[in-house]
């Protein structure tokens, strides 16, 4: 059903071109991932990291992209650059290559393999297929859920304030972004990135 859920979303995020959509099914994602990586915390100090990635990853920079949404009145099109039609052959063939990564003899043995390839390529999907620089602020993000869930998955003995660094620069690099979008909002009010090319000196 986790899994389900991450496919789900991801595929949702790169179809749907509606800013709220988007981060439903970004809050699912990363909800998702962050419940394969840290299945059970028991202890006191795993309960306060989980809970410390929750916060940073579901919070802080869903909360700045609602923030920037509201004060500036910025639309909520994400501006996809192809068509729908476009959009979900590109999800089903990345579907299908998570599958065939999956069945690659070195991975067998790795639970979850195809999921983490699939989480990555989904966070670069998101980037590639919408002009919106709030869509690649979102993609950022799913970007450190995903790395959060590869570690877990690949290298379950990685030192806990690796990831949570990791996480902490996602959310950096999202405010960072934001900062920018602020900044370009008196330039052209749809943060459509094709608009980037007009401001080179």
């Amino acid at each position: 059903m986790v899994i389900g859920l991450i496919l789900l979303s991801a595929a949702v995020l790169a179809i749907d071109s509606r800013l709220r959509t988007a981060l439903v099914a970004y809050a699912s994602f990363t909800a998702a991932t962050l419940w394969l990586a840290f299945p059970h915390p028991s202890t006191p100090a795993e309960i306060a990291f989980v809970a410390t990635l929750s916060i940073l990853k579901l919070v802080v920079g869903p909360l700045a992209i609602v923030m920037l949404v509201r004060r500036y009145q910025v639309s909520e099109d994400l501006a996809p650059s192809l068509g729908l039609a476009w959009r979900l052959l590109i999800v089903v063939v990345t579907l299908a290559a998570a599958h065939a990564i999956r069945q690659m003899t070195a991975l067998n043995d790795i639970p979850s393999a195809g999921v983490v390839f699939y989480a990555v390529f989904a966070s670069m999907m998101i980037v590639v297929l919408h002009r919106n620089l709030l869509a690649h602020v979102i993609g950022l993000l799913m970007l450190g859920s995903a790395i959060t869930l590869a570690g877990a998955v690949f290298a379950p003995d990685l030192p806990g304030a690796i990831e949570l660094a990791g996480t902490f620069d996602a959310v950096i690099a999202t405010l960072l972004a934001l900062s920018i979008a602020r900044a370009l909002l008196a330039f052209d009010p749809r943060l459509d990135i094709r608009s980037l090319r007009e401001l080179r000196g």
